[in-house]
């Protein structure tokens, strides 16, 4: 899933990081994962790309690192410098996870857009957890609704500066 948050994940810190972090079910680097490619559709579709994940069951670390089985799904396209990605992640919760009442799957859906041509790097992300995204004390909140906007210039001596935008809101926390 962290396709999506790829997108906005180009600022020096805080970019992609609204729903994604590693080691929080299949959101960012994580392990036990098995992962699939395809570019190009087959060879057929110049710009259609996709990939598949499964991740296997992890129950012996810390809550917030925990995750059950899960897959995950992405797609995206890319013509002349414009991309668009949609990404879905759904996992089983751990017993030990699920005993906050919120219930038995985590999951997220994202999409994402981006320009990346002429010096010029812009994109946008909206995505929106369930049982996914951690607060303190080892708790999950119940859903979160993401939006994360990133602006580049590359100048041609190699300076990029940067305006970034994260936003994070928990619902039924």
């Amino acid at each position: 899933a962290y396709d999506a948050a790829a997108y906005t994940d180009m600022l020096v810190e805080w970019g992609g990081d609204s729903w994604a972090s590693a080691d929080n079910f299949m959101n960012g680097r994580t392990n036990g994962v098995a992962t699939y490619r395809n570019s190009d559709f087959f060879g057929l579709v110049d710009g259609l790309n996709f990939a598949v994940q499964y991740q296997g069951k992890n129950s012996n670390r810390g809550v917030t690192k925990q995750n059950g089985d899960g897959y995950a799904l992405s797609v995206d396209y890319n013509i002349e410098g414009f991309g668009f990605v949609g990404a879905y992640s759904k996992s089983d919760r751990t017993n030990e996870q699920a005993g906050d009442g919120y219930g038995d799957n985590a999951e997220v859906w994202s999409l994402a857009a981006k320009y990346d041509a002429n010096n010029i790097y812009a994109a946008m992300m909206y995505g929106e957890t369930r049982n996914m995204t951690v607060l303190a004390n080892d708790h999950f909140a119940n859903k979160t609704q993401n939006f994360e906007a990133v602006v580049q210039y590359k100048f041609d001596f190699g300076l990029r500066p940067s305006l970034g935008y994260v936003y994070s809101k928990g619902k039924d926390l």
